[in-house]
């Protein structure tokens, strides 16, 4: 019978891991970071208008998924508005 090894084979980089910076941030945190209240933001994460995980029965979210979100209401937002025809 071949003797057991110690050594553990080497682990080559997940495809799916987390950028540098790319943290998971709680409501407290993204309140901070957006200056709304935490309220809002679980107001928002209820109504899935911004971007979370549900991890069991904490929720998180990503920051850069936050990013992206952001910008795409800056994008939005900046959309010329026609008036109502009356």
């Amino acid at each position: 019978m071949p003797a057991a090894t110690d050594q553990t084979p080497e682990v080559s980089a997940r495809r799916d891991a987390p950028e540098p910076g790319d943290s998971l941030l709680t409501a407290e945190e993204v309140a901070a970071l957006l200056q709304v209240t935490c309220s809002w933001v679980y107001a928002e994460t209820r109504q899935s208008r911004i971007p979370h995980l549900r991890l069991g029965r904490y929720v998180r979210y990503r920051r850069s998924a936050l990013d992206e979100w952001m910008r795409e209401v800056e994008r939005s937002s900046g959309q010329a508005v026609r008036p109502r025809p009356r």
